[in-house]
């Protein structure tokens, strides 16, 4: 879980955050990387600059709580992916990651963070915190 928050921590921008990988794959998410939206979305997007089979789409609350989204493995290539997602629960964050392989059988895997409501503060700046904070049960 601290690997997943410290990876989380460092994306950069939205065509290369969460990529863990040495092959050029650009992409676009829906939300992007970090937002705060106004509500809960109704569905995740994907969109690739090539095609390739999306064969991994999870969701976490606060990077803990794995959401059923009903996601199934295809076949098919594509440059877009569009998940349609439950009624969401409030959470601090969400954290979407994915898997895809192109069309040379790599794979490729990342992960966005996004979160909603009039509350809501930016995904990075919870993790942030929670990685700076105090350990109460480390001995100094």
């Amino acid at each position: 879980m601290s690997l997943a928050l410290m990876l989380c921590a460092s994306a950069h921008a939205q065509h290369s955050h969460g990529r863990r990988n040495t092959i050029e794959l650009q992409f676009d998410t829906v939300p992007t990387h970090d937002e705060i939206l106004a509500q809960a979305p109704e569905d995740l997007m994907l969109r690739f600059n090539e095609y390739v089979r999306l064969v991994k789409l999870t969701l976490k609350a606060n990077d803990i709580t794995p959401i059923d989204i009903g996601f199934h493995f295809s076949l098919d290539y594509s440059k877009v992916f569009i998940q349609n997602l439950p009624p969401l629960e409030k959470a601090d964050y969400y954290t979407a990651e994915w898997a895809a392989l192109n069309a040379d059988n790599v794979i490729v895997y990342g992960y966005f963070c996004f979160s909603f409501g009039p509350d809501a503060r930016r995904p990075t700046s919870i993790i942030d915190a929670r990685e700076y904070a105090p350990n109460p049960f480390q001995t100094p």
